[in-house]
């Protein structure tokens, strides 16, 4: 892998009507110490005034219609850090709302199909430090890993984390005692997924893309647990950072805390969630706790609920949905 830093990397950026945060996270891509090739911006269909907002800031040289099928556009512009160097922007407007998962596939499949070496995938409420992607590519390259992410942390507090592993009960919220897990400057098998990440082309083609039908939450968790299941090593670069807001997530005890917590989603999206948790349980969990999972939630519901059967019941059938490979994309948003 010694030549790997001199091939192409391409960012994907997701974006769905967050035309400002889009457009700072694009300008922090754009000043990486370690150029990008290029920048694929993936719209989901946004209803708000995003290609014109692109247009009017000079990353696009014309909006484009959400109607009928996806369409591309794509501008070279002079990259800012680097006087003799230009960079393509490729916008691209997808004919309706696909989620994070569907973005992330559009974009991957584009950049693969394009002979990029390398793809950095990342929401629209991201910001990278100005070196992420070099410390990213050095580090893997070094430790011969093939998936890397950075540290994420809380937008407007650099020492708060804002994502951990739920099987790190025993650490806090925070950056410095995270570190303390990182064996020369890696903490492996522990990424933070889709926010910042770094994945080689070689990943994509012995494992396959993104599972488009998840939509959200739960999609960045299926590609990691399908990567770790082909043996393919993954890690978090403690000095790269990733500023991304507050995570925003529901966790209640059960039974006081003695079954430990299960995620709850009461918004009308909960569905998703559920069937995209019985997807991931049902292909890499074992039996047992696959069991153990579908007891807590069922306390949950018939005492942290209060006997609520009718929710009780959704439960298990989104989830089954999921457990089974049943899925339907979530209507589409007005």
């Amino acid at each position: 892998m010694n030549d790997e830093k001199k091939k192409k990397v391409a960012a994907v950026i997701v974006t769905y009507n967050r035309r400002e945060l889009l457009c700072e996270c694009l300008n922090e891509v754009l000043r990486q110490t370690r150029p990008v090739d290029a920048v694929y911006i993936v719209d989901n269909a946004s209803t708000d005034d995003t290609p014109e907002y692109l247009t009017k800031k000079g990353f696009i040289d014309k909006p484009l219609s959400p109607e009928g099928a996806s369409e591309e556009e794509v501008k070279t512009l002079p990259l800012p850090p680097f006087p003799d160097k230009t960079i393509e922007i490729h916008y691209v407007r997808m004919h309706e709302n696909t989620g994070g998962a569907g973005g992330f596939h559009e974009g991957v499949k584009r950049c693969r199909e394009s002979g990029f070496d390398w793809v950095w995938i990342m929401d629209d409420d991201g910001i990278p430090a100005e070196d992420q992607l070099a410390e990213l590519l050095d580090k893997s390259v070094k430790n011969n890993l093939l998936m890397v992410g950075p540290l994420v942390i809380d937008k407007n507090n650099e020492q708060v984390l804002t994502f951990r592993r739920a099987d790190l009960n025993d650490i806090e919220n925070s950056v410095d005692t995270l570190k303390a897990y990182a064996v020369n400057g890696i903490i492996y098998n522990c990424i933070f997924a889709f926010n910042g990440t770094l994945i080689s082309m070689k990943v994509v083609e012995k494992i396959g893309n993104i599972k488009k039908e998840m939509f959200i939450w739960g999609d960045e968790k299926e590609y990691v647990l399908r990567a770790e299941l082909n043996n393919i090593k993954t890690g978090t670069v403690i000095t790269a950072l990733h500023r991304h807001p507050a995570r925003i997530a529901s966790r209640a005890k059960v039974l006081f805390g003695f079954l430990g917590k299960v995620s709850v989603r009461t918004d009308p999206k909960a569905h998703i969630y559920y069937r995209n948790l019985g997807y991931q349980h049902g292909k890499y969990y074992s039996v047992k706790k696959k069991l153990k999972i579908l007891i807590k939630y069922t306390l949950y519901f018939l005492i942290n609920s209060r006997l609520d059967i009718k929710e009780l019941i959704k439960f298990y059938r989104y989830y089954f949905d999921g457990a089974t490979d049943r899925f339907l994309l979530p209507p589409k948003r007005k």
